[in-house]
């Protein structure tokens, strides 16, 4: 019995598949901070400082004794026992971590005001990053206030009010609101359920404490990652049957081998926080054991950490990591292994934000497992403006079900003001309904890796990334980093700012172009697709393809896209490749589809500018786009056609040719019953196809002064149009909507262009400027990009309105035309 007492007091069997092996943890995250630490002093000259302040003497028991009650350490009890100071093993592992480390020990007589004085000469040194007090201390010591002389850029243990506080505001995982630090223990906690691929959301867990340090932390953290947490206390009735219903139990309550193996639901997960000294017989006097009677909870329990050999190793080395990330914050980089969402197992990106390129790793929000993306993916809402019964059969397809249907306004419904307002409403609450009940759920930082296959080609890729409105500008004779390729009109920005404004999330359909030939931006990521987390994988509704989506937010990932688009966005390479002068602005984002979405998303961050918000951290001045190379095989450019209401055909033909012969254009001929395809276009002559009520013909331009057929047409059109007011126009693509609508009327009159070769896209915009609107599209109506992702582009909220308070979501029929 002695022999098995001995081997109890060090480790469990280590070998059971359902036991948590939390020294195999602590070693692999003391290896990743080992190599972080390396890598952040040979790339900024940083190594990361702890200093520990120790008042008299503590050894492991005496730690091991300080759960004395389940609502914190309220007493210690002292014992006589051959324990390693706890201080010297902080330190030889932050040393072996290649951390500097200040070990400063006081005998227990110090006074306050010595130590008051210590900690803030260690606050204003710059090569202390993170700072320890060892706990608990003497009586005759405030500890509270001790400890709130740490401030919360070096509080290493996450206890200044303002890190605690932060902690309880969804469990430290509110954007922008993050503390710079957690507790260690209850960071552990998650470390050890995260490595071990425990299953979070929809489960129960009971968390036995609710301590500031340990209880009442992890309860929020589990909370935040959809938990539902029962914490007991001292004072909770029947305890046993609170157990018995926990899913995860989470046991610090400080009482040896409390928790009974019959108390346990069969499957449990258990993280056994207590570490209690016990007297027996073994030569060492005593042996260390939990909260939980282990042996007979192994038994019942899916997985459970030993004690030892299970939490306490994990915490040490997760504080080592805090101290790491709070000398990364101090240089402005991110942190290493926990993230605005959680724990991050992969190595992220050391900055965010590219002010050179105008680029953003994003944050990214995706409908919560379970939803049927088919039904929650929906297409731009710029597209089928001629047919609202394709979005009456997407209305009655999505029905009531989470979709991106009840978050966007298709452009078909516009009508008057009220009509517009209220659906703008529904909009807006359906967005605040979505948040609060979690269908959205954010993600770690990062790119999105998208492969669209359309009715048309297999495969093109794209990255959803964010883009800086500051480089953006629609003025005419813009040199901008990132620019439009067509004409912006003005007025149709209104409706879009309209909704925008009052919109908490955006959607995004805007389509940037990046013109790379060698293709070294998105390809090299394809190439490795499999080695990145692949977040969806669908069909699209009504036969429109397919889409997957990998989150791409390794550090070496996202550094190899920045050095692309630098070497993309060189100067000489810019001269070189398109003829450029010395006082044109480099382009390195050509905008494809959706400029004028990214117009009004511009209009709105001058706006809010101009009411005072911060550009340094509102979120609205990083809209979502998604770059597309040019040289993509599945990236096609297709025809935009003109569809004229209300017009009298022959009178418009007549003045069209007029009109084109007075700009000294040469002959315009009209080939009866010729196309796009005639012989009659040879080379420098522009040909466009018109067609109306039983007839169709070829409008040929023998010496347009323009480039491309679209310009020449739009140099009549518009004028032509602004002189009818009763007239219309409507842009559409493929033949199908063009014989619909011209068999209807005989006063529509339809325009038919050819492709637009891609390759010279962006030269045609750095030597002419911004083509006319409506110029092209990348691709028919069923290739546009589907809404998918979100993105929040106003400061995260905390609290809402109750129900009771709420007004009920204003909505439209979306069924009628407006």
């Amino acid at each position: 019995m002695v022999a098995a007492r001995n081997d109890r007091s060090r480790s469990p069997r280590q070998s059971d598949s359902k036991i948590i092996d939390g020294r195999a943890i602590a070693a692999s995250l003391c290896d990743d901070v080992k190599t972080a630490v390396k890598d952040l002093h040979l790339k900024y000259g940083i190594t990361p400082g702890l200093a520990i302040i120790e008042v008299g003497y503590h050894q492991y028991g005496q730690l091991l004794d300080c759960f004395s009650t389940l609502d914190g350490p309220e007493k210690v009890e002292e014992h006589r026992m051959k324990h390693a100071n706890v201080a010297e093993m902080k330190a030889k592992m932050a040393e072996r971590c290649g951390m500097r480390v200040q070990l400063i020990r006081f005998s227990e007589s110090v006074t306050q005001a010595r130590l008051l004085s210590l900690i803030a000469g260690l606050m204003a040194d710059d090569s202390i990053h993170g700072i320890q007090v060892e706990l608990p201390l003497p009586s005759h010591l405030d500890e509270a206030l001790i400890l709130q002389g740490i401030g919360p850029a070096k509080d290493v243990d996450g206890l200044s009010f303002s890190n605690l506080g932060r902690l309880l505001a969804k469990g430290g995982y509110t954007y922008g609101m993050e503390p710079t630090s957690r507790p260690s223990v209850p960071m552990a906690i998650m470390e050890l359920l995260s490595r071990s691929h425990v299953t979070l959301a929809g489960k129960h867990a009971v968390v036995l404490g609710r301590s500031n340090t340990v209880g009442a932390p992890v309860a929020a953290m589990l909370t935040a990652h959809d938990c539902t947490v029962t914490v007991c206390h001292s004072q909770t009735a029947e305890l046993e049957e609170h157990v018995r219903r926990a899913d995860i139990l989470v046991a610090g309550a400080g009482r040896p081998q409390l928790v009974k193996g019959t108390w346990i639901k069969p499957g449990a997960v258990v993280i056994d926080v207590g570490m209690n000294a016990v007297a027996d017989n073994s030569k060492e006097g005593h042996r260390i054991v939990g909260d939980v009677c282990f042996e007979e909870a192994l038994k019942v329990v899916s997985k459970i950490t030993p004690v030892p050999g299970g939490l306490g190793h994990v915490s040490f080395a997760v504080l080592l990591r805090t101290t790491l990330n709070l000398a990364r914050q101090a240089r402005s980089l991110t942190k290493i292994g926990i993230g605005p969402t959680g724990h991050e197992l992969f190595r992220c990106a050391d900055q965010l934000v590219f002010p050179d390129l105008g680029l953003k790793v994003p944050r990214i929000l995706l409908p919560r497992s379970g939803t049927d993306l088919t039904k929650w993916c929906v297409v731009a809402c710029d597209q089928y403006t001629s047919q609202p019964q394709y979005w009456k059969s997407v209305k009655e397809l999505v029905k009531e079900d989470p979709s991106t249907l009840h978050l966007i306004f298709p452009e078909v419904y516009l009508g008057d003001q009220k009509t517009n307002q209220q659906i703008i409403r529904g909009i807006k609450d359906k967005m605040y309904e979505y948040d609060r009940d979690h269908i959205l759920v954010p993600q770690h930082p990062g790119f999105m890796l998208i492969d669209r296959k359309t009715p048309l080609v297999e495969s093109r890729k794209g990255l959803l990334v964010a883009l800086d409105l500051e480089l953006y500008s629609f003025e005419k004779g813009s040199q901008s980093l990132i620019r439009p390729t067509e004409k912006t009109i003005p007025d149709r920005l209104p409706p879009r700012i309209a909704i925008r404004e009052q919109a908490a999330l955006e959607l995004p359909h805007i389509l940037v172009l990046i013109d790379d030939p060698e293709k070294t931006v998105i390809e090299p990521l394809a190439a490795r697709a499999n080695s990145f987390e692949k977040q969806y994988d669908f069909p699209l509704m009504k036969d429109s393809g397919h889409l997957k989506g990998w989150h791409v937010a390794a550090a070496d990932a996202v550094d190899g896209v920045v050095q692309a688009l630098r070497n993309l966005a060189s100067p000489e390479r810019f001269r070189s490749r398109y003829g450029a002068g010395p006082d044109q602005g480099v382009i390195l984002f050509p905008v494809g589809d959706g400029n004028h979405s990214l117009a009004t998303a511009k209009q709105c961050w001058e706006n809010l500018k101009q009411k005072g918000a911060d550009p340094k951290t509102h979120p609205a001045r990083y809209p979502l786009v998604e770059l597309i190379n040019i040289h993509d095989p599945g990236m096609t450019f297709e025809p935009i056609h003109r569809l004229v209401f209300d017009v009298n055909v022959e009178e418009a033909l007549v003045d069209l040719q007029s009109k084109f012969m007075e700009c000294g254009w040469g002959a315009v001929k009209i080939l009866e019953g010729a196309g796009l395809g005639s012989p009659a276009i040879k080379e420098g002559s522009h040909g466009i196809e018109f067609r109306c009520k039983g007839r169709r013909g070829l409008i040929v331009v023998e010496s347009p002064k323009l480039v491309l057929e679209v310009a020449t047409l739009t140099a009549w059109l518009d004028p032509y149009l602004a002189a009818r007011p009763a007239a219309s126009v409507d842009y559409v693509h493929g033949e199908e909507v063009i014989e619909e609508q011209i068999a209807d009327s005989s006063s529509t009159l339809a325009f038919l262009l050819p492709i637009m070769d891609k390759n010279d896209l962006v030269k045609t915009v750095v030597k002419e400027g911004v083509l006319p609107r409506k110029t092209f599209s990348m691709g028919a109506a069923d290739e546009k990009r589907f809404y998918f992702e979100c993105q929040r582009i106003v400061p995260e909220f905390t609290f809402y309105k109750s129900d009771f308070f709420r007004r009920g979501s204003v909505t439209a029929s979306l069924s009628g035309s407006s």
